[in-house]
């Protein structure tokens, strides 16, 4: 990107910008530490290799995203969209496992979200019950409860599902079918491949057969966008200061091959609470939270995604640049008026 001198605020002080794609997260830690790059987010376990160096600076900050758990409620081996050509719904071919609330609620209850945050995430996250941040105060509803760690209660709601170890090999059965799932997440996020590990544990703790694989970020992309996939390990960031996020639920969204909402979530009261959170005159606040509430409050009863931790997003950049003032939305809102101490005027 290079400098536009007719900018509303000013002309930026800078004469342009480079972003680079670096898929490996150590690579990009190498760059920001030899002075390749300036500026790069960092995974919690970077965080000591560069503490106390002094030509870099690390901002810490909530960040306006979340990880989770995502389950295809629709048959990934024949994905159908939620509407036709006229907007009527269509009927989805149900996921042999996971269109059961039951399996749902057990996969919800089955995780140790204390020992993942602290271990896997070191910390840098929270709990979070739903679909809008805390964040978002006007219209994140601190009343529900994100699910507990309880073990016996997920075997309990298994066992209610019908899904049973009859033969004491560890992995429970119905209908002659074993509880098996694929999970899937983005190779060389060391996060998520952690986090990958610990879920595969846990669930496997109470009955499930959990093949978990990490593979490449364009094939993910294209197994979660196709919906042919059966859990993932994923995350949205950049979701901003307002809670309207239908892509992700609404049922014209589920469309394999292009749409967001990738879990194939049906809900015609989630369509109809999420048309009248946008439709409010003057967009008044007031009256558009109880529409957020009650869809959070939905979502997390309906488990189309186990939440698993809210973001904490840490951003190192280099100290040759001056100016840097985060705000709470954005780390670059005022990139403009960045300047490199570095070069003479």
């Amino acid at each position: 990107m290079v400098r536009n001198e007719s900018y509303w605020e000013g002309a930026p002080n800078m004469d342009g910008m480079i972003t680079r794609v670096v898929p490996d997260s150590g690579a990009r830690l190498a760059q920001l530490l030899s002075g390749e790059i300036d500026i790069t987010g960092l995974e919690p376990t970077q965080l000591t290799s560069v503490e106390g160096n002094p030509d870099i600076t690390v901002y810490s900050a909530n960040d306006d995203g979340y990880d989770y758990i995502g389950l295809n409620l629709a048959n990934p081996a024949n994905p159908q969209p939620g509407k036709d050509e006229n907007g009527k719904p269509i009927p989805q071919d149900p996921h042999p496992i996971l269109s059961d609330i039951n399996v749902r609620k057990a996969i919800a209850h089955a995780l140790d979200y204390k020992t993942i945050i602290d271990s896997v995430y070191l910390g840098r996250g929270y709990q979070i019950a739903s679909n809008v941040l805390p964040a978002v105060e006007w219209a994140h509803d601190p009343s529900i409860e994100p699910y507990a760690y309880d073990q016996e209660l997920a075997k309990q709601l298994l066992e209610e599902a019908g899904w049973v170890d009859s033969n004491g090999d560890g992995v429970r059965e119905k209908d002659g079918a074993e509880l098996k799932l694929t999970l899937v997440t983005n190779a060389g996020n060391k996060v998520r491949e952690d986090l990958g590990a610990l879920v595969q544990d846990q669930l496997n703790q109470i009955g499930f057969s959990i093949d978990f694989q990490t593979i490449d970020f364009g094939t993910l992309v294209d197994q979660l966008l196709g919906q042919t996939y059966d859990m993932v390990i994923i995350g949205w960031t950049g979701l901003g200061s307002d809670p309207n996020d239908d892509v992700f639920w609404r049922s014209d969204f589920d469309t394999p091959g292009s749409g967001f909402n990738f879990v194939s979530y049906q809900n015609p009261k989630i369509d109809e609470l999420l048309q009248a959170g946008v439709s409010v005159p003057g967009c008044d606040p007031a009256k558009r939270a109880p529409y957020y509430k009650e869809i959070q409050q939905i979502i997390h009863d309906d488990v189309p995604y186990v939440f698993i931790s809210g973001g904490v997003g840490d951003t190192g950049y280099n100290n040759r640049w001056a100016g840097i003032e985060p705000g709470p939305w954005s780390f670059y809102w005022n990139v403009h008026q960045w300047w490199n101490k570095t070069l003479t005027p």
